[in-house]
């Protein structure tokens, strides 16, 4: 009580404490506690094999558990990691990541 009427008193320290709670909120915010990518729909056409770069799980925090793959070109493509060929296609590149 005895606190808040001394801020209340003098604004400096009132203006000093809103300014320190907002800044920490906007890092609090800039931290998100949620994943950075999410795959929210899946390709539907088979993906060559010499056409992927590389691969990598989506984070176990997005909803739908996913795969990207990188192509040579670039794009990323999302995939359904329970799929027979999405499966395939992880063992091939583990074993020859280059191809």
């Amino acid at each position: 009580m005895m606190m808040m009427m001394m801020m209340m008193k003098n604004p400096v320290i009132l203006v000093t404490c809103a300014l320190l709670l907002s800044s920490l909120a906007v890092l609090a915010h800039q931290g998100s506690f949620g994943p950075n990518e999410c795959c929210f729909q899946f390709v539907s056409s088979r993906l060559r094999k010499d056409k992927v770069l590389s691969y990598e799980y989506t984070d176990k925090r997005c909803s739908m558990e996913g795969v990207f793959f990188t192509m040579k070109n670039g794009a990323q493509m999302c995939a359904d990691p329970s799929v027979q060929w999405v499966k395939s296609l992880i063992k091939a590149k583990e074993r020859f990541p280059s191809n």
